[in-house]
């Protein structure tokens, strides 16, 4: 019968909880740069429409 927990054992669960931290922050780090990578090739894709459509008109 095991009372309490070893210290190796609440070591494994702190560094998973820090591990699943970082993970969690990575994954929003990299969400952002796609989002704004996203949006500045969307608003180079406007700029590009935006020329054809002065080209057709003039």
């Amino acid at each position: 019968m095991r009372i309490g927990y070893t210290h190796a054992d609440v070591y494994d669960r702190e560094s998973d909880y820090w591990r699943d931290i970082e993970d969690v922050q990575n994954a929003q780090i990299e969400a952002q740069k796609n989002s704004s990578k996203d949006a500045t090739n969307g608003e180079r894709e406007n700029l590009i429409n935006d020329k054809d459509i002065l080209t057709q008109e003039g």
